[in-house]
């Protein structure tokens, strides 16, 4: 895989300890890289050569919003980034917002903004981290980060445990800040929530664990990405989330390849047949059962069964437009023996 083009070597100066890390304008902490960049676009291209930890959840199977191979494919510039579109654009406006909110709330919590202003990096395991925030509070020892992350009142019920009726981070959540204490070396790690709706509500902060076996496992995980896609290779897709992604990136060429070897496709040809003759099936019984439906009724919109259930019949207005044109990929399955 390419190499992005190296950060500006000028952005990076030594730093001896963690001391006073929201002026600190860039260096070392130990083995880890902390660059300053100098507009999103640096941001952007300085996590390009890392999976970060908003991504590493990805690798462990626990993130809903994208997988290994989609994750892959931004990282070898076949899509663009996801991490700059409407709703990250609202998560950094909420970002503020949060901010003053744990600002009033917490009066006696030294909190240091950062707002993609540093960027942390281990080189060798080629994982990035970007926190919200940096907190000192004078009822813990040392410093921690605070991950702030937004939700809507009708998206907050993914943060709210089923059991116990409380807000929760999800395990992708949780990963990241585990990441982000993990490169900044802090001593703990917060998780706080803004919902929005009628009103703004940030709920209190809540302690993420810090669990070494687990960042174990998310370097392990990292390094075998890395290693797949170096090597030319990609993370096996997932056919269910990645159909779209996979049309996008495989537009037919006009070859002929032989799969002949692949003893599965055989058997997924004829699933595909049999599913779409029962699907024309399925379509055109349906397509009755509505005719009968309608011819006892007689007109009426309304009609009570036997059993209870109420049938009712409305008539939908649909207003017309012009179709944009478009495009999809048509895959057909030929007889043995026909032309190409």
């Amino acid at each position: 895989m390419p190499r992005p083009d190296p950060i500006n070597r000028s952005n990076i100066v030594n730093a001896d300890t963690f001391q006073s890390i929201g002026d600190l304008a860039a260096g070392i902490i130990g083995n880890i890289e902390i660059i300053k960049p100098a507009n999103r676009q640096e941001w952007l291209a300085a996590r390009k050569r890392d999976v970060t930890a908003s991504d590493a959840s990805t690798l462990l199977g626990v993130n809903p919003y994208k997988t290994p191979f989609e994750l892959w494919a931004e990282k070898t510039g076949r899509k663009a980034d996801a991490e700059d579109n409407d709703v990250f654009r609202r998560g950094r406006a909420m970002e503020f917002i949060a901010i003053d909110f744990l600002r009033e709330d917490y009066p006696d919590w030294k909190i240091t903004h950062s707002y993609n202003n540093r960027y942390f990096r281990d080189p060798a395991g080629r994982i990035g981290a970007t926190p919200d925030a940096f907190v000192s509070r004078p009822d813990r020892k040392g410093r921690g980060i605070i991950q702030i992350k937004s939700a809507s009142d009708y998206s907050v019920k993914n943060w709210i445990d089923p059991e116990t009726r409380e807000i929760t981070p999800p395990l992708y959540v949780a990963v990241q800040a585990l990441i982000e204490a993990e490169l900044t070396k802090a001593n703990y790690a917060m998780v706080a929530l803004i919902v929005s709706g009628h009103g703004l509500k940030l709920h209190p902060p809540i302690e993420i664990p810090l669990v070494p076996k687990l960042m174990a496992k998310v370097r392990a995980e990292v390094a075998d990405f890395w290693r797949v896609t170096d090597s030319g290779a990609h993370p096996d897709p997932d056919w269910k989330r990645d159909g779209a992604l996979i049309e996008e990136l495989y537009e037919p060429n006009g070859e002929v390849v032989d799969l002949s070897n692949d003893n599965m496709l055989p058997v997924i040809c004829d699933e595909k047949a049999r599913i779409a003759t029962e699907k024309t099936a399925i379509e055109k019984r349906l397509k009755e059962i509505k005719a009968e439906l309608l011819d006892k009724m007689r007109g009426a919109s309304a009609a009570r069964i036997a059993d209870g259930r109420l049938i009712t019949a409305k008539t939908i207005e649909r207003a017309g437009y012009e179709v944009k044109a478009t495009s999809y990929i048509d895959v057909r399955i030929k007889k043995a023996g026909a032309a190409d």
